[in-house]
């Protein structure tokens, strides 16, 4: 049986003669190396290696030294101090020089371009910060090389901040057409003392998308309407509708939705939220009992069931005299038992009743920006929240009860024609 690992080259497919040559030009003191140590001795071939580069390329475009050719088009031109970017840092070297022949305009070395590409640097700096390296501490996470230097803790966070910056522009831009969206979780993630909403899709194959975010509250429908409307315009959901929304109950969320979609879309209010605003009005000797028979009407299969044992735990509140209780319970009840008029019930019904699914989502974003300490302007939040939610995307597993979602489409089709 072949090992996995094996189907990676472990080395550079070299002839023996190679290989040979190349020893006895690259180790030319074996005793120094020992002495040195093989990482720093790695570390100066790494410089070595980009100067070599860059000659190869000179000899591409001029020709080999001391050799006549009348048909080239470039001539040498001395050198001069340059850098290249290696092992995460910014380390000098001598740059050789083309120009045109007979001295004119200077020839660009792509070689050089290319060492100087600040790009994989972004990216390990803003993957860096994500994981919780404080920029003070970033140069200990480095290796050594001769005289490195763009590795202080402002040139790192200017590199987090060019990569995080593009990554909410991608995000704020990037489509998802093709994929068929089903479910929307929509909640709130504080930063500092902002709120954001934020929504998280599923498709039909239970994959979990973020879709994107707005700066303000679920209370606030005119948030929520613009990142529905603007999702719209990406091509994310569909204006006709035929999509489940999972809500905490938000006002302004709820208004929102009824104002772009109307009766297209079927709403199902989180029952963790909703028993947890009734708990709150109940004495403390009355919670677990409450508890106890609000699960228990939600677990009735049907929704003739379920309603007339809600309206069972509605008349014990009353007899209770929890007048208050019983009228939150009432707010929004036909909103709860929305999964049950559409049939669906098992694994995905716990999923989707929810607001859990986007709630760990949040906790990874989290859990990614917990070592900034002073949030300070409105695009600062926006950076690490979309770098936290897309970094959070990356290890989101399908949607328990995936293999319902079958189910929940063919419902969805039948509200959308009805209307």
């Amino acid at each position: 049986m072949v090992r996995s690992s094996s189907k990676h080259a472990l080395s550079v497919n070299l002839s023996k003669e190679r290989m040979d040559v190349l020893s006895s030009l690259l180790v030319d003191d074996l005793s120094q190396i020992v002495q040195q140590g093989i990482r720093g001795w790695l570390n100066e071939r790494g410089v070595l290696l980009a100067q070599l580069l860059m000659n190869a390329e000179v000899i591409q475009k001029v020709g080999e030294r001391h050799k006549h050719n009348t048909e080239r088009d470039c001539v040498r031109w001395g050198g001069q101090d340059g850098s290249v970017l290696l092992l995460e840092q910014r380390v000098p070297l001598s740059k050789p020089r083309v120009r045109t022949r007979g001295g004119g305009s200077e020839v660009e070395l792509g070689t050089y371009k290319a060492l100087n590409d600040k790009e994989f640097l972004n990216e390990q700096a803003a993957a860096k910060l994500l994981s919780g390296l404080s920029t003070r501490r970033f140069e200990k996470t480095l290796e050594k090389t001769l005289r490195g230097r763009g590795i202080g803790r402002q040139t790192v966070s200017q590199r987090g901040i060019e990569e995080m910056t593009k990554q909410l522009e991608e995000f704020q831009h990037r489509s998802l057409a093709g994929v068929d969206i089903l479910a929307v979780f929509i909640d709130g993630i504080g930063l500092g003392d902002m709120v954001y909403v934020a929504a998280v899709g599923i498709d039909s194959d239970g994959n979990r998308h973020v879709l994107g975010f707005e700066a303000g509250s679920t209370e606030r429908s005119g948030v929520c309407r613009q990142l529905l409307s603007n999702l719209i315009e990406r091509g994310i959901l569909s204006e006709d509708g035929g999509i489940l929304f999972v809500v905490d109950g938000g006002k302004g969320l709820r208004k929102a939705i009824h104002e772009v979609f109307g009766k297209r879309a079927r709403v199902q209010r989180c029952t963790i939220h909703k028993k947890r605003n009734v708990e709150q009005k109940l004495p403390d000797f009355l919670q677990k009992e409450f508890r106890e028979k609000f699960n228990a009407a939600y677990s009735k299969q049907t929704y003739k069931d379920a309603e007339k044992a809600f309206v069972g735990l509605r008349d014990w509140l009353v007899l209770k005299r929890r007048t208050g209780a019983a009228n939150s319970l009432l707010e929004g009840q036909q909103e709860i038992l929305t999964l049950h008029r559409l049939g669906i019930s098992g694994t995905l019904q716990r999923s989707l009743c929810t607001t859990n699914c986007i709630e760990s989502v949040f906790s990874a974003a989290r859990y990614y920006t917990r070592n900034v300490k002073r949030w300070q302007k409105e695009e600062q939040m926006e950076r690490w929240l979309a770098a936290g939610l897309l970094e959070a995307e990356k290890r989101l597993r399908r949607l328990p009860g995936y293999t319902q979602l079958k189910k929940l489409k063919e419902a969805l089709g039948r509200v959308k024609k009805a209307q």
